[in-house]
């Protein structure tokens, strides 16, 4: 089992649902408070976060206001373009 999972169950059950203009297109996409609870429990600030399947960029933008590195790999250009938009990297 992993260390942290008792922290993790109650924080994933408990994650606000993604609305009004935080929401995008993406069908599975995670809430910001979520994705940086998880990202601040894990990691440090200057750590790199590799992101496989970046989606909407919604671990990206946790990262940026978390002070993280990131890496963002996205195969669907209409999500890619979602986070490059959330991002503001072009």
């Amino acid at each position: 089992k992993p260390k942290n999972e008792k922290y993790l169950r109650p924080l994933i059950l408990k994650s606000p649902v993604v609305s009004g203009l935080e929401k995008t297109k993406h069908p599975t996409q995670k809430s910001l408070a979520l994705m940086e609870k998880i990202i601040s429990i894990h990691t440090n600030p200057n750590d790199i976060v590799l992101d496989p399947f970046m989606g909407s960029g919604t671990t990206g933008l946790a990262c940026k206001n978390l002070e993280r590195n990131f890496i963002g790999i996205e195969s669907e250009k209409e999500y890619f373009q979602t986070a490059q938009k959330r991002l503001n990297l072009f």
